[in-house]
């Protein structure tokens, strides 16, 4: 009996889903580092997360420790992060120099239960699917993550910048536009198995 739960817990605990736990971790500590103005820390937070989640991909492709519990983990890992962040950053309460606009933070968060919910009809209607990430999703959360570091970065160094809106409008447009990318894709595989 032992002897299973050990080989049951080391195929769970893989090197790979032990780092997808620590960006976990990270968020709480990410969101106590900026509600207490430790911006600099908290950017250097949100890095290490993104460094682990680039590693957690890795080794489970190159050392084959992809299993069924990291692939949930690893997007609730990632929304967590990014939510919180997005969220926080756009709280005019913060008193931030650089905040992210509402109308973004809306766009990302709706978009997000959105995609949740077009999954979520497309397997209820069409039977367990499983949604690969599309090259538009990929870039959205490039754009994204980039929106967060700057900000952020920004805040860090005290420093007021306009040109973000720039940045704030393609991401924006890329959140749309992949969004409405995976609700093509997902009304395809429903039509496709009718």
């Amino acid at each position: 009996m032992s002897t299973r739960v050990e080989s049951y817990r080391s195929a769970v605990l893989t090197t790979a889903n032990q780092l997808t736990i620590l960006r976990i971790v990270f968020v709480p500590v990410f969101i106590i580092l900026l509600v207490y103005q430790d911006i600099g820390w908290a950017l250097t937070t949100f890095v290490l997360a993104g460094v682990t989640d680039v590693l957690d991909g890795l080794i489970a492709r190159r050392f084959g420790q992809k299993t069924s519990i990291g692939a949930v983990l690893d997007p609730i890992a990632d929304k967590l992060l990014m939510t919180s962040s997005i969220l926080i950053l756009s709280l005019p309460q913060m008193e931030f120099h650089n905040l992210i606009p509402r109308w973004l933070m809306v766009i990302i968060i709706f978009r997000d239960v959105f995609m949740l919910v077009v999954s979520l009809v497309v397997v209820l209607m069409a039977g367990f699917r499983v949604f690969t990430p599309s090259p538009y999703g990929k870039a959205s959360t490039v754009m994204q993550v980039t929106t967060v570091i700057a900000v952020l970065y920004m805040n860090w160094r005290n420093l007021v910048v306009p040109e973000l809106n720039v940045l704030f409008y393609m991401t924006g447009l890329m959140t749309v536009f992949s969004g409405l990318h995976y609700l093509v894709r997902g009304l395809r595989q429903w039509h496709f198995n009718e």
